[in-house]
């Protein structure tokens, strides 16, 4: 996609209406915005500085027309972010379906492209490694956490978990997998930590590090980096690559079943 800065102001210009059109900015839709800014190799926090000035200081009819003039590679991007824009918060109001329509018509822009499900989609899926390093595959639909976390907690035989996130070794991980709006957590029963009459997992006591020892059963899942909501993995491949790259920092104590 070949953009110079004056066009990303027009496009930030618009998706802030469309994100504002509703009377409430989602956290989600900035999300979007943000990702898709950070796809463009040299963007640091002065460029989006003047991306966002810039654009504030466009009106609705300059915009529309930046964006008009653009290739049809470009319009087809611009049109995929602006509908994953409108859909963030799964609620599209009469005014931003009003809105998103004009954009569309103003700019020329083709009917956003629906994205295909890979071939390898699985049922998301989790890791659930016993204090012996034993792993297994656990997979659930469900999406609340309500419900899913109820349902790790049976996993793990216990009545509630507690996520463990951002430690050394859990940020290389997702590191070399190349996680976007991701990382990977781990999950330990909460009241757990002290509890003597189960086994030390060494596995969860590496992945937490600072020699501080995790007993009982771990589960291995993604959380998002907005909203830190958990979810498993939902491909064949990113299954299989997050077991290899795990089993890797700790120095491969992880069998599967």
């Amino acid at each position: 996609m070949t953009v110079n800065l004056d066009n990303l102001a027009a496009i930030f210009n618009l998706a802030k209406e469309l994100s504002t059109s509703d009377g409430e900015v989602k956290e989600e839709e900035l999300s979007i915005l943000w990702d898709f800014f950070q796809t463009f190799g040299e963007m640091n926090s002065s460029v989006l500085g003047f991306i966002m000035s810039t654009g504030d200081k466009m009106n609705f009819e300059e915009a529309c027309s930046n964006i008009e003039s653009l290739d049809d590679g470009a319009k087809q991007q611009i049109s995929n972010l602006f509908a994953k824009i409108v859909c963030a918060d799964g609620e599209l109001t009469e005014d931003e379906e009003d809105l998103y329509s004009e954009i569309v018509e103003r700019c020329g822009l083709p009917e956003p492209e629906v994205a295909e499900e890979p071939e390898d989609a699985i049922t998301p899926a989790f890791i659930l490694v016993n204090y012996y390093g034993i792993a297994t595959i656990k997979q659930s639909e469900h999406e609340d956490w309500n419900t899913l976390g109820d349902e790790i907690a049976s996993w793990m035989g216990c009545d509630r978990v507690e996520v463990v996130r951002y430690t050394p070794a859990l940020n290389a991980v997702s590191n070399n997998l190349g996680l976007k709006g991701q990382h990977i957590v781990f999950m330990v029963a909460r009241n757990g930590y002290g509890d003597k009459t189960v086994g030390d997992n060494m596995p969860g006591t590496l992945l937490y590090g600072g020699g501080y020892p995790i007993y009982g059963n771990i589960v291995i899942a993604l959380e998002t980096d907005n909203g830190y909501e958990i979810e498993g993995f939902i491909t064949q491949h990113i299954l299989d690559m997050a077991f290899e790259e795990v089993n890797k920092a700790v120095d491969g104590l992880i069998r599967m079943e």
